[in-house]
């Protein structure tokens, strides 16, 4: 089931905004108020933002800046129901902005519209990470940041990986450059090798920073290079540039 936080201004547009909900979305709302502080069940862990917004000012959006930076809410798909002014006053103040956006002008069948494709971001969102690396924690910690994004799979050599993708292609590859037995170059060659690991994404992963490793790395022509410890902002910007 797929859960959306309804966000707006007037108690009245959100009542009508969950008339407009498809069946099988469990909705909360709360309102925008001049507060930093949206006021919703924290335990409640959406999957869309929903913003309706009527005369707004920086003020009343001080609640869903704060959101935005926060790693939680930060990518999650959003939708913002507002005229062309208000939606310009949000985007001027709302980092990251809204994925859709729909006039209330339009009508309702162009704003249930709007909810089913931001409700269809988070489906395209759940693609398959392949994470690799000979650390407990790291693939621990690594699975924690993507879980709510994206299907994962961890394994600790790159011996399992290559058995992993005898059975399945991932959407992207995290690989360890820095790992016994095989490391992250032989690993990397190896996994270009097979048919399911030839044109797959790979983001090497490695907690060692000398311009020697770095440009080491750089020469296999991965897709992406992040130095540890790695912050879920960094990975997940990185996956959103590469899939």
């Amino acid at each position: 089931m797929v859960r959306v936080l309804l966000l707006g201004t007037r108690t009245q547009s959100l009542d009508n905004m969950k008339g407009l909900m498809p069946p099988g979305v469990q909705v909360r709302t709360a309102m925008l108020s001049s507060g930093s502080t949206i006021m919703f069940e924290t335990a409640f862990n959406p999957d869309v933002l929903i913003v309706h917004i009527e005369n707004v000012n920086r003020q009343r959006l001080f609640g869903i800046m704060d959101m935005r930076e926060n790693d939680t809410y930060k990518y999650l798909p959003m939708l913002v129901v507002g005229d062309d002014k208000d939606q310009e006053v949000f985007a001027s103040n709302v980092k990251p902005g809204a994925d859709r956006r729909v006039n209330p002008e339009e009508g309702n069948n162009a704003i249930k519209q709007a909810i089913l494709g931001v409700i269809g971001l988070r489906n395209v969102e759940e693609k398959h990470v392949l994470v690799i690396d000979d650390d407990p924690v790291v693939l621990k910690t690594m699975r924690s940041y993507l879980e709510d994004s994206y299907t994962v799979t961890a394994v600790k050599s790159g011996k399992l990986a290559l058995k992993f993708l005898e059975r399945q292609k991932p959407d992207a590859i995290i690989l360890d450059y820095m790992m016994p037995d095989w490391d992250g170059a032989t690993t990397f060659q190896l996994i270009r090798s097979k048919e399911n690991g030839r044109r797959v994404p790979i983001i090497f992963a490695t907690g060692v920073a000398d311009k020697a490793k770095v440009m080491e790395c750089l020469a296999l022509r991965p897709q992406g290079y992040l130095v540890k410890p790695i912050s879920k902002n960094d990975v997940i910007s990185k996956l959103r540039e590469i899939i």
